[in-house]
């Protein structure tokens, strides 16, 4: 037998195993990579949100036609200025006051000119209403009803009553001599604006 050829079969064999090596490639699969999970925001569109959405759309709208035409932006301006001027002044405007005193039954209406009543009737001048003496003349008593309004009672003959004294309606101021006048003064200024009876004297101030 021959060993020595055994014996290099043998060892060709094993070398021969030992080279024939292959080497199978590995895939190998990644996992996938989580992702960080981020809060999710839902807007929400409340009330205020809308209206102010709304006011800046008309807001821009009106802008764009201010630019696109000149003589539009001119009529708007004239109708806000106009509209503003109109609810600024009838705000402001005073309203006429109304007011009514009973006349005494002594007292007949002659006339009223410019403001002025004259009555007759009697020698006696009472007060029309209550109030306080502010001021006496020669011939004539001033009586104030408030801080504002007084009434003027002239062509007096012989005056009762002095400056600072309380006086109730149809209390004797004076006596006259034929007629006597009365008109009203708000800020020590005359109304021309009386009207007179024999029952009533109004005024608007």
């Amino acid at each position: 037998m021959d060993f020595d050829g055994v014996n290099s079969v043998v060892c060709d064999a094993e070398e021969n195993d030992w080279l024939d090596v292959s080497y199978s490639e590995r895939n190998y699969v990644e996992e996938p990579k989580r992702q960080k999970s981020r809060p999710h925001f839902k807007f929400k569109w409340n009330k205020s949100l809308k209206i102010a959405a709304i006011a800046v759309l008309c807001a821009a709208v009106l802008a764009a036609l201010l630019f696109a035409d000149g003589q539009f932006a001119k009529d708007v301006f004239k109708t806000a200025k106009a509209a503003f001027s109109s609810t600024l002044f009838d705000s402001v405007q005073p309203q006429p006051v109304t007011a009514t005193v009973a006349i005494p039954a002594n007292a007949d209406l002659v006339d009223v000119v410019d403001g002025v009543a004259t009555f007759n009737g009697g020698r006696a001048a009472l007060s029309f209403t209550d109030g306080v003496v502010a001021e006496v003349g020669e011939n004539s008593v001033t009586v104030s009803l408030d801080e504002e309004t007084c009434i003027v009672y002239g062509n007096l003959s012989e005056i009762y009553v002095a400056a600072g004294d309380a006086v109730k309606a149809n209390a004797l101021l004076a006596k006259y001599d034929g007629t006597f006048t009365a008109c009203v003064t708000v800020n020590g200024v005359a109304v021309a604006n009386v009207i007179a009876s024999d029952e009533n004297l109004t005024w608007n101030v």
